[in-house]
């Protein structure tokens, strides 16, 4: 194991709530609802996202390491089952707040929080979800067209497309332009091994307003050469 899994493992060992003595529990169920929304938001910000998520999912999704090895990250969504109350406006921020990933084939469809193996299955649950991160392969076929793409992603809240090939400047773009139908996302960003400009141009595109007709992206302009510079 690394030496940042184990910190990180550490890490969320520690954020676990420590159980409270039963001789001191209260004997009356803490009035949750009738604190301000404000108040009760914060509470179910703080126990329904961490800032660990990101870096699990990474572990996970790369295969660094195994899902039995893998600590959970310190989430709380047995608050979602105490009244229909709280499930009203704690759910709005489990699937609103948090990034999930998209499937690769699939897109929208199965997707999860950091563990591929733990997908959401319910549709209806998944169409909650407005905040998107998908892995982006150059170097090998998309196996989605661009209906797909802008069926799946215009008008989300974030999508976020980590861009990969397995030698820098040895492919097109021709995955990554299944995405310039994407209208109406509120932040894009798009990074990884590919060259700057076109992560700018295709962020500026799925940002643009539904409808909106975009200048498209000069080939070649400032675009890597690999045989001019080679593989380094």
């Amino acid at each position: 194991m690394s030496a940042a899994l184990l910190h990180l493992t550490h890490q969320l060992s520690h954020a676990q709530p420590t159980p409270t003595p039963a001789s001191t529990q209260p004997s009356h169920p803490f009035p949750l609802l009738d604190l301000p929304l404000e108040i009760r938001l914060l509470i179910y910000h703080h126990a329904l996202t961490h800032a660990s998520i990101p870096h699990l999912r990474l572990l996970s999704t790369r295969a660094h390491c195994s899902d039995y090895v893998l600590p959970s990250p310190p989430l709380v969504p047995a608050l979602l089952a105490t009244c229909r109350a709280v499930a009203a406006e704690a759910t709005p921020v489990l699937y609103g707040a948090n990034v999930f990933a998209a499937h690769p084939q699939l897109l929208t469809a199965l997707p999860y929080l950091v563990r591929s193996s733990q997908p959401i299955r319910d549709a209806g649950v998944a169409a909650r979800i407005r905040r998107w991160w998908l892995h982006v392969r150059l170097d090998t076929d998309a196996p989605w067209d661009s209906g797909k793409v802008e069926d799946a992603f215009s008008g989300v809240e974030e999508l976020q497309l980590e861009v990969f090939q397995a030698q820098f400047g040895s492919c097109g773009y021709e995955v990554l332009r299944r995405f310039v139908g994407v209208r109406g996302v509120r932040r894009a960003k798009v990074f990884g091994s590919l060259e700057e400009g076109f992560a700018r141009w295709l962020e500026g595109v799925m940002m643009s307003e539904s409808g909106a007709v975009v200048k498209g992206f000069e080939e070649g302009r400032g675009e890597y050469d690999l045989w001019t510079h080679g593989g380094r």
